[in-house]
């Protein structure tokens, strides 16, 4: 008798059956073997770009890192700087800010007075109950012929202090050199054309402003 033909459809069926089968298996072991908590050993998770994500500890109640707020430092008030000169006056390094930058600039207003021949913008800056009674023509006329041909420079405020004759507020030590014509020098030496002084000035501030009184005591000597 010839052999009875098996359905056709019978071998796709049970090939199925065994992958689904299989397939069940390798998923349990794979459950079992990868999941957390499962018994087996936990796998990396990676993050929405394929990167391991980090541990996140859980809270335990301990105060993380605090961040100090940055402190400012107190802003600090630079005094007065003292200036090398005040126009054609230079200032010694030892004065005090606070007060040679005024007195200066009235000598260098005396001495700009002076170069120019200007007697009477010279005597603006000096007190007028000094040593040079403006009131008094022959005086004003001593003074205006004493600066005639003078020429002042290399000027210097060495020194500042308080003025122990009492005709001033201030005592002031200048330096400065004079050159004029011969006849106009020093007294004893008229007829010298360079002169090197040192002089000390009372100076007085009528009006809350410095003014010269005038020289206390002078040296000179040839250039």
């Amino acid at each position: 008798m010839p052999a009875r033909s098996r359905p056709i459809w019978i071998f796709p069926a049970i090939v199925a059956v065994v992958l689904l089968l299989a397939g069940g298996t390798v998923a349990f072991v794979l459950r079992d073997r990868w999941l957390p908590g499962s018994g087996g050993e936990a796998g990396p998770t990676t993050g929405p770009t394929g990167t391991a994500n980090p541990i996140v500890p859980t809270a335990t109640g301990t105060a993380g890192p605090t961040t100090a707020a940055p402190t400012t430092a107190a802003p600090t008030t630079a005094g007065p700087t003292l200036p090398a000169s005040v126009g054609a006056v230079r200032l010694d390094p030892s004065l005090d800010p606070a007060q040679a930058p005024a007195v200066a600039a009235v000598f260098d207003k005396y001495f700009a007075a002076v170069n120019a021949r200007n007697a009477s913008a010279a005597l603006a800056v000096m007190d007028p109950g000094g040593s040079i009674n403006q009131g008094d023509a022959s005086a004003v006329k001593r003074f205006t012929d004493g600066i005639s041909t003078s020429t002042d420079d290399d000027i210097l405020l060495v020194s500042l202090g308080s003025d122990p004759t009492g005709k001033g507020v201030l005592q002031a030590h200048v330096t400065f050199r004079s050159q004029q014509q011969a006849g106009k020098g020093p007294k004893g030496r008229e007829s010298e054309t360079c002169t090197r002084w040192d002089v000390t000035y009372s100076i007085t501030q009528p009006g809350g402003e410095y003014r010269i009184w005038g020289s206390t005591n002078a040296g000179s000597r040839p250039c």
